[in-house]
């Protein structure tokens, strides 16, 4: 796979409801790769990955020093 020069992908965060084909609304926080969505997660597992990047953050910092 070609990468492009200094690409570097990265997603975004939007609160959005995930709709099933039943019409069940799931609130929720969509992490966003342009228009396409890569996860749906509920308020928990948002707090779940959140500390979880929290800690990674703290790791490579220390990691650096």
């Amino acid at each position: 796979m070609a990468h492009r020069q200094g690409f570097r992908p990265q997603a975004k965060l939007f609160k959005r409801p995930w709709l099933d084909k039943d019409g069940t609304r799931t609130p929720g926080i969509a992490l966003m790769h342009g228009a396409k969505v890569i996860a749906h997660m509920t308020p928990d597992e948002a707090r779940s990955i959140g500390e979880q990047l929290l800690r990674y953050a703290d790791q490579l910092e220390k990691d650096e020093n």
